[in-house]
């Protein structure tokens, strides 16, 4: 998580990616250009444009069994995460959990679209089976007494959880200094389209996904950490409405507003996955109107198929525009044009010029929100790991002791143990915030009779978080730099749904999406 203001986040999208605050070196690269991806392939389907449906459909006619999917996936993974560093660790039972999710087909036992489907989590969310970590040394084995809620709704859907992903440390909430992507315990995670920036703290599933190591990925967004990693990775990302989605045994930055949610190749895989862990959970007190505002049969993947924008009223900023340097500014005017051709009204509204900074005070309530709540997961969710830790002040005495790895420093994590820790005033803040963001945001749509608002990248991140609201992103294509982008479509509370149809709409008249193995070919070892 790494909050900007409006004009910072526009001084820093260059070519498409969120600078960090810090450079690392970038890894040596791979030699060799191959002519094609020789991991790609399987029962004729490319697993890089591949749509969870296609591959439950091969599933279905016994063309492709998911150990093979396993295997396919775990070749990808050891082949080519080396310059990426994606990956945290795999689940040495996926193989397993693949056999007898293969024995349940042939007994004609179905658990839903994503039977034998693999996934890769965020190494926040909590695993029985692996250890979850934030990404932090001091917790490098800490196994919770329990799967996270959504990582049981997975398992009960009949996906294959194949590993966890790595991460900006706790949510990128350690240091100013510490570039995004880096963690104590699993280092520095690039992207794979130039070795550079992943952005977010959900740096790992983006590039994960944009990789093709599994199905989907899963992530965690504070505030950008699902969107930024999206749009530098192009990858279609669900930041959903606080509340949607579960919480329990997801480590915490800030309760009162992180979420989880999708991180995809294209939108129906995006809406399959929501709609597997979406709903209220009596552990989640923020989810207890979820159930009442999921779609019809809890499906989001429902008429998306004939997704249209015709008519639909969207509201943008021309500043926006005007303020992107000049690649993006050429592809987001294109994407502009795209969404009129696809029969959107675009709407300028002056509203917007100051949304992008509606969330920024948002950053002030964190550090209580997180020592308060980091505090009470370490003493309720998981046993006490070999490090000794049970708290945040300890997690930050253990880092003193180790400079080596948490090289950055800890300014952030200092001043969080400095602030007080109280879950109810940490609440109570958050929801005033909610209140009057979420009062900015629809105030913006209504004026203009507006089904939702559209930017550039992340650019409205800070807004929607800070209200609790749903955005969906997109990619646009690649800038001049050959650099993703993402389109984004900011929606009010409960808004999944709507918002998912109009970036489905988009996607399918414009296919912007390219793989990175496309824009660099040295990436694919061994072809």
């Amino acid at each position: 998580m790494r909050l900007l203001s409006l004009a910072t986040a526009s001084a820093l999208l260059v070519g498409g990616v969120v600078a960090s605050t810090a450079d690392a070196a970038p890894a040596p690269r791979p030699t060799g250009s191959p002519a094609a991806d020789c991991r790609a392939t399987v029962a004729g389907l490319d697993l890089e444009t591949a749509t969870v449906e296609d591959l439950t459909r091969a599933m279905a006619a016994h063309r492709l069994t998911s150990q093979q999917l396993v295997a396919a996936y775990l070749a990808r993974i050891a082949a080519y995460d080396g310059p990426t560093n994606a990956i945290r660790a795999l689940d040495p039972t996926a193989m397993a959990q693949a056999k007898r999710l293969d024995a349940e087909r042939a007994r004609g036992e179905v658990r839903g679209p994503l039977h034998g489907v693999p996934v890769l989590l965020k190494d926040n969310i909590g695993t029985k089976d692996l250890p979850t970590t934030a990404g932090s040394l001091a917790l490098k084995d800490l196994v919770p007494y329990d799967d996270a809620v959504l990582t049981a709704k997975l398992r009960a859907a009949g996906a294959v959880v194949l590993g966890k992903t790595n991460l900006s440390e706790f949510a990128n909430w350690v240091s100013l200094t510490m570039p995004n992507g880096y963690s104590s315990l699993g280092g520095q995670v690039r992207e794979a389209y130039g070795l550079g920036d992943p952005s977010g703290s959900s740096s790992g599933s983006g590039v994960a996904g944009s990789m093709a190591f599994a199905a989907g990925t899963f992530g965690s967004e504070t505030s950008g950490s699902i969107l930024s990693p999206s749009s530098v990775n192009g990858l279609v990302g669900v930041k959903p409405t606080r509340g949607l989605v579960s919480r329990t045994g997801v480590i915490p930055l800030a309760e009162g507003f992180d979420t989880a949610g999708p991180m995809t190749r294209n939108v129906d895989d995006a809406a399959a996955l929501l709609s597997a862990v979406a709903g209220s959970d009596k552990a989640d007190p923020a989810t207890v109107e979820a159930q009442a505002h999921l779609p019809a049969g809890g499906d989001y993947t429902r008429g998306l198929d004939h997704a249209s924008l015709k008519g639909v009223r969207l509201g943008y900023s021309q500043a926006d525009a005007d303020a992107l340097p000049a690649d993006s500014k050429a592809l987001y005017a294109e994407a502009l044009a795209d969404l009129r051709r696809l029969g959107a009204v675009l709407v300028p509204t002056e509203t917007l010029d100051d949304l992008g900074n509606a969330g920024i005070a948002e950053t002030g309530l964190i550090p209580g929100d997180f020592h308060a709540n980091l505090d009470h997961y370490l003493q309720t969710m998981a046993p006490t790991p070999k490090s000794g830790v049970h708290s945040l002040a300890e997690i930050a005495v253990f880092n003193q002791q180790h400079p080596d790895q948490v090289k950055y420093g800890q300014d952030l994590i200092v001043a969080s143990v400095a602030a007080p820790a109280s879950r109810a005033a940490a609440s109570a803040s958050a929801l005033a915030l909610r209140t009057t963001s979420g009062a900015t945001v629809d105030a913006a749509l209504q004026q203009d009779g507006l089904a939702a608002i559209v930017g550039p990248g992340p650019l409205y991140a800070n807004t929607g978080a800070s209200a609790g609201y749903p955005t969906v992103i997109v990619p646009m294509g690649l800038t001049t730099a050959k650099r993703p982008l993402g389109l984004s479509f900011l929606g009010t509370k409960w808004d999944e749904r709507d918002l998912l149809t109009y970036a489905a709409a988009y996607e399918h008249g414009t296919e912007r999406r390219v793989p990175p193995t496309v824009v660099d070919r040295a990436l694919l070892t061994g072809c």
